[in-house]
């Protein structure tokens, strides 16, 4: 793994950054779910500007400052990841918190940006939700085996819908911020 350059910023989201979000999002699903979900479920999740429209309303009117968190990566004045969070429980498996959504854009990729953004999302966490966090991933999801690697423990495996099919989910768990960046550290050790 090549470190991140020391420029790059972690910082909070905004409705500003919708138009980088949802190209990273975007070109995530296109990258991770491919490989096994047919063109006509990935239908609009891969299409920059549908992403945009859902990430601008979702900021724009749902977000709540008080229970969310949505960290951007910022190098060279460009959007290179972002990563969201809320509280409360996830799927019954007794999480205090959730990190819903972990995506870097695949030009850069493998640099410890997701890595970052984890350890700040640690941090909110450790001072809102002191408790178990959870992240879930598709089951087929090639990437899944980063959350292996920083320590997290399958706790629940859920069937989510996407269109008209349920697709296998497997629920990480960690017992704490503190166990989650811990893992992140050990990993890039």
């Amino acid at each position: 793994m090549t470190e991140p350059s020391e420029n790059l910023m972690i910082r909070r989201g905004s409705v500003s950054d919708s138009a980088a979000i949802g190209r990273i999002l975007a070109g995530g699903w296109r990258q991770a779910y491919a490989g096994f979900m047919p063109e006509a479920e990935l239908g609009p999740r891969t299409d920059p500007d549908y992403r945009r429209a859902e990430v601008e309303a979702w900021l724009s009117s749902d977000f709540d400052g008080e229970r969310e968190l949505l960290l951007v990566a910022e190098e060279a004045r460009s959007v290179a990841g972002f990563l969201a969070a809320r509280l409360g429980d996830r799927n019954d498996v007794g999480a205090a918190s959730q990190i819903t959504l972990l995506y870097v854009s695949p030009e850069r990729q493998g640099r410890g940006i997701g890595q970052r953004l984890l350890l700040e999302a640690a941090e909110w966490l450790k001072e809102t939700a002191p408790g178990p966090v959870a992240i879930g991933a598709f089951e087929q999801n090639p990437y899944r085996s980063f959350y292996d690697a920083i320590g997290g423990t399958i706790a629940k495996r859920v069937l989510v819908k996407v269109d008209a099919r349920e697709w296998p989910v497997v629920v990480y768990l960690w017992p704490s911020p503190e166990a989650l960046r811990d893992g992140i550290r050990a990993k890039g050790a």
